[in-house]
């Protein structure tokens, strides 16, 4: 129990640095570093406005979906008085060892996990893995270094144009017509054309609302791993608002990207307003951003507590601008779930396609084909 005699700020900075052991008390994957991280954010972003404290300090210290998902009860019960706190989640103490641990969640799907153990290579059981299901360290760098892979094979992706050259096998006939205006309409001096490759352009849109909770930490990590190996990537998240994170993303400093992230994404875990989210980055980005090489990834259950007919609107402003436009959805292949809501029926009409996303085969299966069909 801390000193009551303790001055305000030595009390208050006592409690802070206490808060990440509890955090590894309770599982969490922290070190004795991170007590001094949480002091400095503390100190960065002020006590004051505790939801602002809360979100800046989730942001920092959960690296993996079970840890987001517990954050706010454990943040809780260590900040809040006593005549406010409530178990976050039921516990057990293991038996002559005094660690508190969680009472792990009842499985699911075995008898697909099953049948995936005995046909598959870990490699590919792990990529089948529902995001959701990823709940340890180890489950975390080996998802990792499989998108890493992944993105890697997506760089070879070209695209392929025309150019005009001085010689090549095609005819370029309206520009050879024009040029021989000069001669009399005889033909002296041919024009041809050649292929050449050209990046096609990916902007990814990261629904990071409080129902996405447990996928929006993947998505952030392999839109990481894109923009480390693609050259033309642009990433945003959303909830309510749209905000711009390819800079932070970009990063080659883990540590420094994440404090980057937990600096912009204020609020970052609230409601979902996706079509106001949507006609706020087409106004903002998208004139400088899309054209016709570009695919627009939208990434997102698709629950708007937001006007339909508004996503409707902005997702066909987007078509009109951009060649692809493609919603991945981890919910989709889940019956009644997916494409049953409001906001997926509003818009289905403006897709090119709706693709699960629940896992890093179902986007690995979709992606290639969506940057050929930019040619």
């Amino acid at each position: 129990m801390l000193n009551a005699t303790l001055p305000l700020a030595d009390r208050t900075g006592a409690r802070l640095a206490g808060f990440a052991a509890f955090l590894r008390g309770n599982g969490f994957g922290l070190g004795g570093s991170d007590a001094v991280e949480v002091l400095r954010t503390a100190r960065r972003v002020g006590v004051l406005d505790r939801e602002l404290l809360r979100w800046s300090l989730k942001a920092l210290l959960c690296g993996r979906s079970d840890e987001w998902r517990r954050f706010d009860g454990l943040f809780d019960a260590w900040f809040l008085p006593p005549n406010r706190w409530a178990a976050p989640q039921a516990r057990e103490v293991q038996a002559g060892r005094g660690a508190v641990a969680a009472r792990p969640e009842p499985a699911r799907d075995r008898g697909d996990a099953l049948e995936q153990r005995e046909t598959a290579s870990p490699r590919e059981r792990l990529a089948r893995t529902d995001f959701s299901q990823l709940t340890t360290r180890e489950h975390t760098l080996a998802i990792e270094a499989l998108m890493r892979r992944f993105a890697r094979q997506l760089r070879r992706l070209r695209l392929r144009r025309e150019a005009r050259s001085r010689q090549g096998r095609r005819l370029d006939l309206a520009a050879t017509i024009r040029r021989s205006v000069a001669t009399g309409g005889t033909p002296l001096r041919l024009c041809w054309r050649e292929h050449r490759r050209v990046r096609p352009r990916l902007v990814l849109l990261l629904d990071v609302s409080r129902s996405m909770a447990a996928y929006g930490f993947f998505y952030l990590r392999l839109a990481r791993a894109l923009s480390a190996e693609l050259a033309d990537v642009h990433s945003f998240i959303f909830h309510t608002r749209v905000l711009e994170v390819s800079g932070a993303l970009r990063d080659p400093d883990p540590l420094r990207a994440q404090e980057r992230l937990q600096l912009l994404a204020q609020g970052w875990g609230g409601g979902t307003r996706i079509g106001e989210s949507l006609a706020q980055f087409d106004r903002e980005h998208g004139a400088r951003l899309l054209h016709s090489r570009t695919a627009v990834l939208v990434m997102s259950d698709g629950y708007d507590t937001g006007d339909p007919a508004v996503l409707a609107g902005a997702l066909r402003r987007l078509h009109g601008r951009a060649r692809r436009i493609v919603w991945f959805n981890p919910l989709c292949t889940r019956p009644g779930v997916g494409p049953g809501c409001a906001g997926m029926q509003a818009a289905l009409p403006h897709l090119d396609l709706l693709a699960p996303g629940a896992n890093l085969a179902a986007i690995a299966g979709v992606l290639p084909e969506v940057l050929e069909a930019l040619q």
